[in-house]
């Protein structure tokens, strides 16, 4: 038989009650799913940390809803994290589109949560010279295509249990008019950019043909010229929305959203975008 000193014995047992006191607070601490006001309507939104993500994460909460809103980094999300300090009905998650685990995990987490609506608005411009014929870089253009292409895909697959469950049962997927070949098939800069787009709009039509007969509005919004970091990086120095005043028309385009809408690509002006 081992014998202990009062000291050591004193230390385990107060280890011990630390491990307990630290199990029972996990276990009892509210997480994003359970924050849910199962009275109000319910939007996940990706990419929210900045631009149009973060202009929808405080119109909708304005307007009363629960918003999940997911960062790839939310340490660093200064505003979103003082704006959901300030909101309880803002829920931030910590989500990055290629990391398909983390979907999964994340959808499970929320499956029995109702989501009204999914905005898939994650996605990147990707660097311009490695897009520029003479210059292609394959790397590139796999980032690109998972984030702009593969993420809502991924996404609208695993939480279609938290939208079945919901009300509105809406997936609105943020398009571009560079996603059109009519109108920039002459264009020669953005080349991933433009693809990720076209290929976007294309895996969403046939995902409307394949939920649609489930209840399920699978829309493609285009925001307009926002003055977004995005559009910065793009060279645009022309008129431009604020995030804000695109969200609202985004989101008022949303709420008319219905089962009779022919899901093709439409501007924040109600404008259907030739494909």
């Amino acid at each position: 038989m081992v014998s202990f000193s009062t000291l050591t014995r004193y230390l385990i047992a107060l280890c011990f009650l630390f491990f307990a006191t630290a199990c029972q607070q996990a276990m009892t601490k509210p997480g994003g799913a359970t924050r849910v006001n199962p009275d109000s309507p319910t939007v996940l939104i990706t990419g929210s940390n900045r631009g149009i993500g973060y202009a929808f994460v405080k119109h909708y909460a304005a307007a009363g809803w629960n918003v999940i809103a997911t960062a790839r980094n939310p340490g660093d999300a200064d505003e979103l994290q003082a704006f959901a300090a300030a909101n309880a009905n803002v829920i931030i998650e910590q989500l990055d589109v290629t990391d398909h685990a983390r979907i999964e995990t994340l959808a499970a987490e929320y499956r029995e949560t109702p989501v009204d609506v999914l905005i898939n608005n994650a996605a990147i411009l990707g660097d311009l010279k490695k897009q520029k014929f003479g210059s292609f870089d394959f790397e590139q253009f796999e980032l690109t295509m998972a984030i702009n292409v593969f993420g809502p895909m991924k996404m609208t697959q695993e939480f279609l249990p938290s939208i079945l469950l919901s009300d509105q049962k809406k997936v609105v997927t943020i398009s571009s008019g560079l996603g059109s070949l009519k109108q920039m098939g002459g264009m020669k800069e953005m080349s991933y950019y433009k693809i990720s787009k076209a290929g976007m709009n294309m895996s969403m039509r046939g995902i409307r043909a394949e939920l649609r007969p489930q209840g399920v509005i699978v829309a493609l919004l285009a925001p307009g010229m926002v003055g977004t970091q995005l559009l910065a990086d793009s060279g645009w120095d022309g008129p431009s929305l604020t995030p804000d005043e695109s969200a609202a028309a985004v989101a008022a385009n949303i709420e008319s959203l219905t089962l009779k809408d022919r899901g093709e690509p439409v501007n924040y002006n109600g404008r259907v975008i030739p494909w």
